[in-house]
Formats: C-alpha cells, structure tokens, sequence
C-alpha cells in the first residue's frame, strides 16, 4: 500500500498540497535568482513594470518554461510517480486512443472559442472589470508576444504554447483533477468545475478569469470522458498558438 491511490483523498490532496508548496518555495526562490542574474530586477521589480523593452521581453521568454517545469511539471510527475505503479497510466499519458478522439477535441475548442470571444467582451461591460487598466500579466504578455520574424514565431510556439500546455496539463488535469474526482465521486462536474476555477486564478489575470474557467472546464470535461491526457495537451497547446500566431 505504498502508492498513494490506497490512501483517502484526503490524505492525497494533502500530500500533493505539500508538494506543491514545496515547490512554489523552490520555484519562487528559483525565479528570483534568474530574475537578478538575467534581467537584472526581482520579482516585484517586474510585477511594477509599465513597458517591457524587447530584450527583458526575449528573455522573459527563456526563463518561463524553466520556471513552469520547476513549479509545475516537475511536481505533477513527482505526485504521479507516488500515487501509481506506473505514473504514466496515472497521468492517463499512456492510452492509445483514435486520431478520430484528437479530431473531436480539437472540433470542441474550435466550437468553444466563440463562446470564450463573448466571455470576454461581456467581462468588459462589467464596470468594475472595464475600470481595470491593463494588468501586469497583459503588460508582461503583449511584450512577450511581440516580434514578426520566424524565429520569434518559433521561440514564442515553444515558450508559450508547448511547455505551459504540458505542464499546466499534467498538474491540473492529469494530478489535481483526478484528486477532486476521487473526492467528490458523486458530483464529477463540481470536481472539474473546481479545477477549471483553480487553473484560472492561477494564471493571475483578472480580466480572463470568467473564460478561463470555462476553457478550463471543456478540457476538464474531455480528459473525464477520454481518459487522455495528450488530446487536452493538444488542445490547449492549439488554444494558445492561435494567440501566439495572430
């Protein structure tokens, strides 16, 4: 009984609290230390900044996927590789589904993502919403987005889209999701809605909250059914090249 899926999930959720504490600790120690050596300024520094020169912005973009794989990849497969024999299967990592099943998923965010463009601009008539002046994840995330040249393009596809999709994957849907399920086994939508809400405020952005929940809750909803953790891996990794791209 040394894996823990034998224990509560209780007693889960507590031990994958306690990892991810750790890890933020690490992580945060980590992301001040790069911040000083290669930016020159520290976290708070950065959260301060009203413009972004295109230097801090390239290397803003080296360091995130560094950071995500020390807060958020590295500690999802550390919680797998305890709760299961094999953490792959647990990550739901090891399924050999259908290209039919990718195509579907991709048709479902396809389909979504007039819903979320309506989220958003309904976010906007909210007043307290539209007093917001643009955050510093928008200041930080404009800057890094910018550039024309293929090379950017390239960088930006890895940065962006590839390494936060595989991590904000593993850990939310593939490790935290599969907690709350065990959790809340009569009530599965509450379980995924929870998740969908606890991936969005960690992305940190006030003015996306409302449609990051429900983009959170589609994958939520197509890693329940589909038991793979790839075809939501391809889907946000799609959600976000198409930012990336335009």
């Amino acid at each position: 009984n040394k894996y823990l899926t034998y224990y509560k999930p209780a007693m889960q959720f507590v031990v994958f609290c306690a990892i991810m504490s750790m890890a933020f600790l690490v992580g945060s120690f980590l992301a001040e230390v790069l911040n000083n050596k290669f930016l020159g300024m520290g976290a708070v520094e950065l959260s301060n900044l009203k413009s972004v020169s295109s230097e801090v912005a390239f290397k803003l973009k080296l360091l995130n996927p560094i950071l995500l794989i020390f807060i958020l990849m590295l500690p999802a497969l550390l919680f797998a590789y305890l709760a299961y024999p094999s953490a792959t299967q647990y990550l739901g990592l090891h399924s050999k589904t259908s290209l039919n099943y990718f195509a579907i998923g991709v048709l479902i965010l396809f389909v979504s993502l007039p819903f979320v463009s309506a989220l958003e601009e309904w976010m906007q008539l909210i007043p307290f919403f539209k007093s917001i002046e643009k955050d510093n994840y928008n200041v930080l995330t404009e800057a890094m987005l910018a550039g024309t040249s293929t090379s950017d393009l390239i960088i930006n596809t890895l940065s962006i889209c590839l390494i936060p999709a595989l991590a904000e994957e593993l850990l939310f849907r593939g490790c935290m999701q599969q907690i709350f399920l065990n959790w809340l086994k009569k009530y599965p939508y509450i379980a995924i809605l929870i998740v969908a809400i606890i991936f969005s405020a960690f992305h940190g952005q006030l003015s996306g909250f409302i449609p990051r929940v429900y983009l959170g809750f589609i994958l939520g909803l197509v890693y329940y059914y589909t038991g793979n953790l790839w075809i939501t891996i391809v889907m946000h990794f799609i959600n976000n090249f198409i930012t990336v791209f335009f």
